[in-house]
C-alpha cells in the first residue's frame, strides 16, 4: 500500500504544479482532470490490492482516510464551481481544519505514509 501512495505523490505534485492547495481557481480546473484521474487509478489499483484477514483493520483506517479525503474533493469541487469566494473559503477552511482530522492520525498511526495524504 505505501508503494502505491509512494508511487502517487510525484505524479500529483507534478500535475498540481507543486502539490498546493492555496492555488488560483482557473488552476484548479485547468488540472481538475488529471488529478482526478489520477486519484482514480489510485483507487483502482488500491481495490485490486489484496487484504490478508490480519491487515483489515489498517485496511479500514485507510479507507477511513480516503473517504474523508473524498468528502474534501467534493466539497472543494462544489465550492469552486460556486466561484472565487466560495473556493478561498473552502480551501482557508481545509487548510486550518483538515489536517486535524481523525483519520490522519489514524493513517499515520497504522503506519502508512505520509506521502498517502496525496490522494
Amino acid at each position: 500500500m505505501n508503494r502505491l501512495c509512494d508511487a502517487l505523490l510525484p505524479k500529483v505534485i507534478e500535475v498540481t504544479h507543486g502539490g498546493s492547495l492555496d492555488i488560483p481557481l482557473d488552476d484548479f480546473f485547468e488540472q481538475l482532470p488529471a488529478h482526478a484521474k489520477l486519484r482514480a487509478d489510485f483507487d483502482r489499483d488500491l481495490a485490486q490490492l489484496p487484504v490478508p484477514a490480519a491487515a483489515r483493520a489498517k485496511a479500514d483506517i485507510l479507507k477511513a482516510y480516503v473517504d474523508f479525503a473524498n468528502e474534501l474533493d467534493a466539497k472543494r469541487l462544489a465550492a469552486a464551481q460556486q466561484g472565487q469566494a466560495a473556493y478561498a473559503k473552502e480551501i482557508q477552511a481545509e487548510l486550518a481544519t483538515a489536517a486535524k482530522h481523525p483519520s490522519i492520525a489514524a493513517r499515520n498511526a497504522a503506519g502508512f505514509h505520509e506521502s498517502c495524504s496525496a490522494r
